[in-house]
């Protein structure tokens, strides 16, 4: 008997779903800036592949609360068949981290001890072609984290205008030849929508000079990440995470976050400094007016990058950056 196409992509997707393709970056650096003890309550905002949950749990037992929270359910399903025993003992959270404080409060638990959070996108999404996060991959254009909620990329591109998605380009993806590929987009769209990945990688492809052609990265990879920025209003969602996340800790509760792009970090490098200020007041003043004090310290100060032998054993580790807080006592 032949098996049809939507066959194997279905037993594909159940063999993705059963066994995690990500690989934690700055793991071990992150996890040891959280200082964990027994009997600590820890939120991973971000569950992904599991890495970080299964590390703290065994860290911060016995008598360790661990709440893991993920916007995708294939990733709270997938943990649940691959580590049942530990899926049993800790708290895992349909949601967006931005809902942090609501997270918590369904939850019971006032302050926690310790917050981590890997930004950026997992390698089981990059993987699954049904997700439309890949242009390595032909499929639907989607790139929503949350299936079950807003706007695909294919109709975002559809729907925005060119001068938009130029500036969204710039501001998301950093991208150089904005304007060339927003054109080609919208020129290619008045013609038929853009619905897969394949279609809209070669849209950017013949739009690129030669020269672009030839760059470490495939000539996707800026719009692609611009897009999924905007579909999941990622960076509006991080900043109200990342100020959650201060709140909620505990006098001396440590906050790691592993960033993957300088939009990230920018960010998460802009909140940190923000709450680590002490006065606040205009510099032409002599004394200071404002009493303010800083809610954390920072801890380390410029960030931590990978080593090169994390970088040769996973090249996605080529970006990353940790940055972590210490929340003060007043």
């Amino acid at each position: 008997m032949i098996k049809t196409n939507r066959t194997s992509e279905a037993i594909e997707h159940m063999k993705q779903l059963e066994h995690s393709l990500h690989v934690p970056v700055l793991m071990k650096e992150a996890i040891d800036a959280l200082e964990l003890k027994e009997g600590m309550t820890v939120v991973d905002a971000t569950l992904g592949g599991g890495g970080y949950t299964r590390e703290i749990y065994q860290r911060i037992q016995p008598g360790g609360t661990v709440i893991a929270i993920d916007r995708d359910k294939s990733a709270i399903d997938r943990f649940q068949n691959t580590d049942p025993e530990i899926a049993k003992e800790i708290i895992l959270v349909h949601s967006n981290y931005s809902d942090l404080r609501k997270i918590l409060k369904d939850n019971d638990v006032e302050t926690v001890d310790a917050i981590v959070a890997d930004l950026g996108i997992s390698s089981d999404h990059v993987e699954e072609t049904n997700r439309g996060f890949s242009f390595r991959h032909d499929g639907p254009l989607d790139m929503r984290m949350d299936q079950n909620n807003g706007q695909t990329a294919a109709e975002l591109v559809a729907r925005i205008s060119e001068r938009d998605l130029m500036m969204l380009l710039q501001e998301y993806g950093d991208e150089r030849h904005a304007r060339r590929i927003a054109h080609a987009i919208c020129v290619a769209r008045d013609e038929k929508m853009i619905m897969t990945t394949g279609e809209l990688s070669s849209i950017i492809e013949n739009a690129l000079p030669v020269r672009a052609h030839h760059q470490k990265i495939h000539p996707a990879t800026r719009t692609f990440q611009a897009l999924r920025i905007a579909v999941n209003e990622e960076y509006d969602h991080l900043r109200i995470f990342l100020t959650s996340a201060i709140d909620v800790l505990t006098a001396f509760g440590r906050l790691a976050v592993v960033s993957f792009h300088s939009g990230e970090d920018r960010i998460v490098k802009t909140v940190f400094r923000a709450n680590a200020r002490g006065c606040i007041c205009p510099k032409e003043l002599p004394i200071c007016q404002c009493d303010h004090e800083p809610l954390v310290r920072l801890v380390t100060k410029k960030g931590c990058v990978p080593t090169e032998e994390e970088i040769a054993h996973n090249p996605r580790a080529r970006s990353a950056r940790m940055r972590d807080v210490e929340k003060l006592l007043f």
